[in-house]
């Protein structure tokens, strides 16, 4: 683990934040080379890609204070430090879906069209984040006598580098959806497909992630859950009624 990548004078340069910057940067390279390709101007994104990144950020901070709300009393200031550690994706998810697309409609983009950019973007963003979270020593597994299975600075057990399989399955999907996307030609399929098929993922890990509460796992696997049979209903329903615009139209 190297949570601090280096010092400028004291200032400490954080391996989470770096990535997390890596992340973001991924993700606007692809949102832009996706809505070019769709004939769809870029100048907006990066306005677009500010306010996504906002939301994800204040939401996956909300979502971890809300779950560990013991650990600030008496201390807030901490709410504002997310330097080392204390988001959860899901969280910054659920905000950052409902404020995109109210930011999308204002800037007059074609919703459907900018969501599939932003579900191809996802599964990068998020392997380059999880290498984040190992460098971190956040998000870790459960002990584990695997002989790939790494040992936390300050623990004495060795643990499944889960922010590793999620990485690589990251990565998987990635290149899943870059194959689908020559075959799916309706608004909002890759955006579907993509989060049905990270919840998945997380649904599984969630077996070999370590939690502090007993009960967190659980909840994200029902969290998951409930994204993967939505997100895969929707993609069904859409194809079976045939109601909404192909690709390419605004909505």
């Amino acid at each position: 683990m190297h949570p601090i990548l280096f010092r400028i004078g004291s200032f400490p340069v954080y391996s989470y934040g770096v990535m997390l910057f890596a992340a973001f940067v991924a993700a606007i390279i692809i949102m832009r080379h996706e809505l070019v390709k769709r004939g769809i101007s870029s100048s907006s994104l990066y306005l677009l890609a500010a306010i996504l990144a906002l939301a994800g950020v204040v939401g996956a901070r909300l979502f971890y204070i809300l779950g560990h709300i013991a650990e600030f009393k008496g201390n807030w200031v901490r709410v504002f430090d997310i330097n080392t550690l204390g988001m959860i994706y899901y969280g910054g998810l659920l905000l950052a879906i409902p404020v995109g697309i109210i930011a999308i409609r204002r800037l007059k983009l074609p919703t459907g069209v900018v969501a599939d950019a932003v579900g191809l973007a996802l599964p990068l963003s998020l392997a380059i984040a999880r290498v984040g979270c190992f460098l971190n020593g956040c998000c870790g597994g459960k002990t584990s006598g695997l002989p790939w299975a790494v040992t936390v600075p300050g623990t004495a057990n060795a643990v499944h580098p889960t922010q590793l399989y999620e990485a690589v399955l990251d990565l998987a999907v990635f290149g899943l959806l870059l194959v689908l996307r020559k075959y799916l030609h309706r608004d909002w399929d890759i955006f579907l497909i993509s989060l049905a098929v990270y919840a998945a993922i997380r649904f599984a890990m969630e077996f070999f992630r370590f939690h502090t509460s007993p009960g967190a796992a659980v909840f994200f696997q029902a969290l998951s859950a409930a994204i993967f049979v939505v997100s895969l209903g929707l993609f069904w329903w859409r194809h079976r009624a045939g109601q909404l615009p192909e690709a390419g139209e605004a909505d």
